[in-house]
């Protein structure tokens, strides 16, 4: 129970980090941030979907309803999607703050903001995103389900289309600063060794 309550408590939040930091970029721009696209439009839509999914299968829902397979007898595969969800929540709140009032929910090509290239995007050039992935990710892990899983792999190939999209405006609008961050930082994720 205190499981359940605590993979809520990680999904209710993660979203309120979402809205909050929408409306505080919407506060302190004095403007709109969020662009119009088929692709982000799809994303919310599976995103909710997904978020529906999940909590009602901690709530109410039973694992037939979402063709969940049954792995109980695999307690650590639960334990690592937990331990999975939780990073997934950390990067993105990390992601959220780093980006300040450059934060945008897709593009905008009117408007040109600062490029972030510090703290968690130092790591990764779209840690929200692979946050994102991450916790839907080890939500699965714990809730192996077939339709869970379906949504996630649509949800995956729309990000990616995003950020390849997203990749190509921050090169028209930041030029040899973006090219050398793009040099340094992966897509999703650099790990320095030494």
């Amino acid at each position: 129970m205190i499981e359940k309550i605590y993979l809520g408590l990680i999904l209710i939040f993660f979203i309120l980090a979402f809205a909050i930091k929408n409306i505080k970029t919407y506060l302190s721009t004095k403007t709109s941030i969020r662009g119009k696209s088929k692709k982000l439009t799809s994303s919310i839509l599976i995103s909710t979907v997904v978020y529906i999914l999940i909590f009602l299968r901690l709530t109410i829902l039973e694992p037939d309803w979402i063709l969940e397979i049954d792995l109980l007898e695999y307690a650590l595969i639960k334990t690592i999607g937990i331990v999975i969800v939780s990073i997934g929540f950390i990067l993105g709140i990390l992601a959220l703050i780093a980006m300040k009032n450059s934060w945008r929910v897709g593009i905008k090509y009117n408007q040109k903001t600062a490029l972030v290239t510090s703290g968690i995007y130092s790591i990764s050039r779209n840690p929200y995103f692979l946050s994102y992935d991450i916790l839907i990710f080890g939500y699965i892990l714990i809730f192996p389900s077939i339709i869970l899983l379906f949504f996630y792999l649509i949800l995956v190939i729309v990000f990616h289309k995003m950020i390849l999209e997203e990749e190509n405006y921050l090169q028209s609008v930041h030029n040899n600063e973006y090219l050398k961050y793009k040099n340094k930082v992966n897509r999703y994720l650099t790990v320095k060794l030494f």
